[in-house]
């Protein structure tokens, strides 16, 4: 079966960088990730178990659900953190230089692990060029955490690159300008028939970034 490229640069990359190309109306799409890792500060390593849902309520604007459950392993099991984003992208892919889309997000997450759950607002750039089969996006957020009035500037760039129909590699670097915490995220896709892409990556911190962890990533279309 015959990928497109706006098909293969359709879904997002692995973490958190948010493509330009948005699902079809009508179009849903399930996703489950595992990870597992270690955050050095405490010396924990844990589970992470991820739940999301993707709706195309137009050709040009859908809708991103998530929620997280953590096992920290010798702490218990329980709720880390949700999300509901909407994501809006202007005009059809290639009618400008750079193609451009908005999103925003309301989340909830604790500031610390164990700690109270806080509501955070992010509203986000994507700016996305397309090479042939190589996809370049930039991400850049302003999130807003209305309990304590912080705000925390981010940025994530993304690079993938379509090998062959059933083959993507790429990386991901993030980095939070207020925590200081960044991560670079090396990744490869597979991708079988009836639209279903396995993800794998790894995630290596730097800066003040406390945790490192490896990501399995299933995602189909319905």
């Amino acid at each position: 079966m015959l990928v497109s490229t706006a098909r293969a640069h359709k879904d997002d990359y692995i973490d958190e960088t948010l493509v330009y190309l948005t699902l079809g109306r009508g179009e849903t799409e399930p996703e489950y990730w595992l990870d597992y890792g270690r955050r050095t500060d405490e010396s924990i390593n844990f589970f992470r178990h991820n739940f999301a849902l993707e709706y195309g309520i137009t050709d040009h604007w859908m809708i991103d659900t998530r929620v997280t459950a953590r096992n920290d392993l010798g702490n218990g099991f329980g709720f880390d953190s949700a999300r509901m984003e909407t994501r809006y992208r202007f005009f059809d892919e290639g009618t400008l230089p750079v193609d451009i889309a908005v999103s925003a997000e309301v989340n909830t997450e604790p500031e610390e692990v164990g700690g109270p759950q806080q509501l955070g607002l992010e509203p986000r750039l994507i700016l996305s060029k397309d090479f042939k089969e190589l996809n370049l996006t930039l991400n850049l957020a302003d999130e807003y955490v209305p309990r304590s009035g912080r705000t925390s500037f981010n940025c994530s760039f993304g690079v993938r690159e379509n090998l062959s129909n059933w083959l993507r590699v790429g990386s991901e670097l993030k980095y939070d300008f207020d925590s200081h915490e960044g991560s670079v995220i090396p990744q490869i896709w597979l991708v079988f028939p009836r639209d279903v892409t396995l993800k794998f990556g790894f995630s290596a911190g730097f800066d003040q970034e406390k945790e490192n962890f490896a990501r399995v990533a299933i995602e189909m279309e319905l």
